[in-house]
């Protein structure tokens, strides 16, 4: 029996590495690798292309030589992976003999990571008009104050920097100068937002103005290490209605519209300032406050015109004070990854196509194994026993039966996206040895947690109470999952039991 089982484990294996095919991936980088020739040179990847990951276009990628082997670093790097780049790529080697990628486990993952060697400004601009009401207020700086929280849970060392503005009439906007975001600036922060009030008017167009002119002076006079690079500069301002308050001699007064000077010289900035060599991109939040008519179709087209994401506008119209934090957190991921490096890691002297692979959580190309351990009773009737009370007075007899221990091993391949198909097999013990067999589907839910279904034959004790066996399993987020099953036939088995992922992902 064991031989038999060891060789069926045996043959799924084997077609498990038949299936591990990068080519089946959805989320890659590959490109075609070249060793330098001289020394000094870089080595580099061309004809660079991805699927489900993006970073700076480049179709050439040029590496250096590291400790950890040949470093190729993928800027500004994002994946719509549901996972991220939490579990890092596998590297992967063309093999022409075979026609077939080929993992190389020698190389080290390669891993996303915030990028320690650029130097950021952020920008809060923040609507203080009395509109807003108490209420909402808390909720608006509790909003800021989780969107800082989101970029210092990746980055407390100081490459990026914060300022902040708290405006309504522009006699009463007040600025908190740009520092580097740490632990310690943090906390001053927290503070400043907690001083700001509420107050009439709303000076959102000065407010901007003031922001940009905080942050072109702060950057430059700001030093950075010759192995830096000074790469952005985010405003993310929020309001609840029209700007009724900016002015300036030389620029004009705000007014409802686009066409007015105040409002096209700060779209302007936006658009076409660079600061320290590099653009300025803006998101903007709007909430119709009391005094936006709700019929007014203007109100989204002119704030909606401040922001600006290379290409892509960034604008967030929300209905109320209650999806604000969500929206801020929303922005701090985006600029997050927006900010991470993917650095990959390749052996030295190979020449030809390269793949990067995610592949956590990825379904539809993983194989699935799991150990069981189980538990329960098995009863079965002897063969003169008849229940006395559906036949009183007959026969004689007695039920017999008691503990039942099991272990067991499950194996799935995937179909689809969602769906696996594959086998459970278990050996069990009572006062005999027996064994189980059910063929197995498994559907797993994007969090990675699935639900594994079989209907087979349990054998138990000597096969004195084989059956119908029914199976049940539900696979946690995490490695751990749970089973259940039950068989009828000469008699009756139920056992409970605990398992854990072997192959496959586990968090």
């Amino acid at each position: 029996m064991k031989k038999h089982l060891l060789l069926l484990a045996a043959a799924l294996l084997l077609s498990l590495s038949a299936m591990s095919q990068a080519d089946k991936a959805k989320f890659y980088i590959e490109g075609q690798l070249s060793t330098p020739n001289k020394a000094g040179q870089p080595w580099k990847l061309y004809n660079v292309r991805s699927q489900g990951i993006t970073f700076s276009d480049s179709d050439t990628i040029y590496g250096h030589d590291t400790d950890r082997g040949v470093q190729l670093v993928f800027d500004h790097a994002a994946t719509a992976h549901p996972q991220s780049f939490g579990c890092g790529l596998k590297f992967y080697r063309w093999q022409n003999n075979s026609g077939r990628w080929q993992v190389d486990s020698e190389v080290e993952n390669a891993e996303a990571a915030f990028t320690q060697q650029k130097v950021m400004s952020i920008m809060l601009v923040l609507d203080c008009s009395s509109s807003i009401g108490d209420a909402d207020f808390v909720k608006l700086k509790n909003a800021a104050k989780q969107f800082i929280d989101v970029i210092i849970d990746k980055s407390s060392d100081g490459n990026v920097h914060i300022g902040i503005v708290g405006f309504n009439s522009m006699k009463n906007t007040k600025s908190f100068d740009l520092r580097p975001l740490t632990k310690e600036s943090r906390k001053a922060m927290f503070q400043f937002i907690d001083t700001l009030q509420l107050n009439n008017r709303t000076a959102f167009y000065y407010a901007i103005n003031l922001g940009l002119d905080n942050m072109r002076q702060y950057a430059s006079k700001l030093k950075i290490d010759k192995e830096m690079k000074y790469d952005g500069n985010y405003v993310i301002a929020f309001t609840d209605g029209y700007d009724n308050d900016s002015f300036d001699p030389k620029i004009g007064k705000a007014a409802e519209g686009t066409e007015h000077r105040y409002f096209q010289h700060v779209n302007q900035r936006i658009m076409k300032e660079k600061i320290r060599g590099a653009g300025i991109e803006s998101y903007v939040l709007a909430i119709r406050g009391n005094d936006v008519d709700r019929t007014n179709t203007d109100f989204e087209r002119v704030l909606s015109a401040l922001s600006h994401n290379g290409n892509d506008n960034k604008f967030y119209s929300l209905n109320n004070f209650d999806k604000l934090q969500e929206a801020f957190e929303e922005i701090g991921t985006n600029l997050i990854n927006k900010w991470q490096s993917l650095y990959c890691y390749i052996p030295r002297g190979y020449d030809g196509r390269v793949r990067w692979t995610i592949e956590c959580g990825d379904v539809a190309r993983k194989f699935f194994m799991g150990a069981t351990g189980n538990i329960g009773g098995l009863s079965y009737a002897s063969a003169n026993y008849r229940n006395p009370d559906c036949n009183p007075g007959v026969g004689s007899g007695h039920l017999k039966g008691g503990a039942m221990f099991a272990a067991g091993l499950d194996m799935t391949f995937p179909v689809t996206d969602a769906i696996s198909v594959g086998g459970y097999i278990e050996l069990n013990y009572a006062s005999g040895v027996g064994f189980a067999f059910t063929p197995t589907a498994m559907y797993s839910f994007p969090n990675n947690s699935a639900i594994l279904l079989g209907v087979g034959y349990r054998g138990t004790d000597q096969f004195h109470s084989n059956g119908f066996l029914m199976r049940a399993a539900y696979k946690l987020s995490n490695p751990w999952y749970i089973t259940a099953t039950y068989s009828v036939g000469h008699g009756n088995t139920f056992m409970l039991g605990a398992g854990y992922t072997i192959f496959g992902r586990k968090d």
